[in-house]
């Protein structure tokens, strides 16, 4: 390009053309740079994923708690188990005719454990227990003092108020020199096989008595 200075001689200058860019050079440049973002953003999700295992392998140490949870249990139910076996010991029918003092308690305790069960509703008196095999405290309760009065024992039937009913029925029985009470329906499986000591309520009255 040529320029007039004010002298009038002409000045030549080189013009400013716009260099050339090489387009294959620039995309290997760009693919580059894409390429390394890449990798960071891989690294950043491999990361996370390491997390999320170290995470679950919390879970499985939760599991393995658990497991030794469960095995607890499973003590306790052979516990259970064990208690229930009391009441489990050979106590057939001929055994009921030669009660006496507190194991003679303790044959019928396992004997209407094994025999019989509590039903709200069922059967009130010793012969509907003996016909279907289940009763309420009524009738469990009617039974067990026959066959206590049967072998000499001297029986009161009482009656007081639980939190289940205001009518409960069970057994007061004289047993080497005391008064000891005797639950029918709390010895059933539906009640958990308790001992026969074992009460729920306060006795308020005595329905009948037997060898007084």
């Amino acid at each position: 390009m040529e320029f007039l200075e004010s002298g009038g001689e002409k000045i030549k200058t080189k013009s400013a053309s716009t260099p050339k860019v090489d387009a294959a050079s620039k995309y290997r440049k760009y693919s580059k740079v894409y390429a390394k973002s890449k990798k960071k953003i891989k690294k950043k999700y491999r990361t996370k994923a390491t997390y999320t295992t170290t995470t679950r392998k919390k879970y499985r140490t939760r599991a393995t708690y658990k497991t030794t949870s469960h095995k607890r249990y499973r003590t306790k139910a052979t516990y259970t188990t064990t208690t229930k076996r009391a009441y489990t010991r050979a106590a057939s029918s001929e055994d009921l005719d030669d009660l006496q003092g507190d194991e003679g308690l303790e044959k019928l305790a396992s004997y209407i454990n094994r025999n019989f069960n509590h039903r709200s509703g069922g059967p009130h008196t010793a012969e509907g227990v003996e016909r279907t095999g289940y009763g309420d405290c009524w009738g469990l309760s009617d039974w067990s003092a026959k066959k206590l009065a049967a072998n000499g024992y001297k029986v009161k039937v009482v009656q007081g108020a639980t939190s289940a009913s205001s009518r409960h029925r069970w057994l007061h029985v004289y047993s080497e020199g005391r008064w000891t009470s005797f639950e029918p329906s709390l010895v059933t499986k539906r009640y958990g096989s308790k001992h026969y000591t074992a009460t729920c309520g306060r006795a308020t009255t005595v329905v009948k008595t037997y060898n007084m």
